[in-house]
């Protein structure tokens, strides 16, 4: 059978052998999950396809319809992560409320992920640089868009003529990647603060270093 080829996102393309896109999307959804497990515990050169089967519960054949590679793979892991930043982004762009408002919930909307992610987003600091230079520059591409629709979040929030775009664009890198702290520097925080506690924190932190009140958006 002639391989078809699939978008799993707009910065990357996977082959496959199947045609039924819900089909390709919960098999992809077994290997992400069974990936995750297997990479962490054995991390990514040790790991074999088989060993994702295994934990997936698939066989190599039946694996080799939906990706190519082991690089596929954990490809297909770190788009995830990727994919949970822009969908909270989306949300609070979703959301009702003044611009302030909607700038505070994306910054929620990133520390949550980084919470519940922070597993992955460590594994993903870890071993994207497995991934080959097209995988690696297509990821980069699609979080620098993220990174370019936050950019309006603050510039809006903040008021577009009250900083120059360069100086927007820098503090937009650094609300975006504070929250990393959590799983970059886990280790070293306090233990006995809730994930409620952690995400207030960090937002009111946030949001005053963009000189607005989090408390009054």
């Amino acid at each position: 059978m002639k391989a078809a080829t699939v978008r799993a996102n707009a910065a990357r393309s996977i082959g496959t052998n199947t045609k039924d896109p819900e089909l390709i999307r919960d098999r992809r959804d077994q290997l992400i999950r069974a990936a995750l497990e297997v990479f962490q515990e054995k991390g990514f050169h040790a790991t074999t396809v088989r060993d994702i089967g295994r934990a997936a519960g698939l066989t190599q054949g039946t694996i080799y319809n939906y990706v190519r590679s082991k690089e596929d793979i954990l490809f297909l892991v770190c788009d995830r992560v990727v994919a949970e930043y822009i969908e909270s982004m989306e949300r609070a762009v979703a959301a009702t409320g003044d611009p302030a408002a909607r700038l505070r919930e994306a910054l929620r909307g990133v520390t949550r992920v980084m919470i519940e992610q922070s597993s992955t987003i460590l594994l993903v600091y870890h071993e994207s640089h497995n991934l080959d230079r097209r995988s690696l520059h297509g990821l980069l591409a699609r979080v620098q868009g993220w990174i370019n629709q936050f950019e309006e979040l603050v510039a809006d929030g903040l008021g577009r003529d009250r900083l120059p775009k360069a100086k927007r664009g820098l503090l937009t890198n650094i609300v975006t990647f504070l929250p990393t702290l959590i799983a970059l520097r886990g280790w070293s925080l306090p233990k006995d603060l809730s994930d409620d506690q952690y995400t207030d924190g960090l937002v009111e932190f946030m949001m005053r270093g963009l000189g607005l009140d989090s408390a009054n958006g």
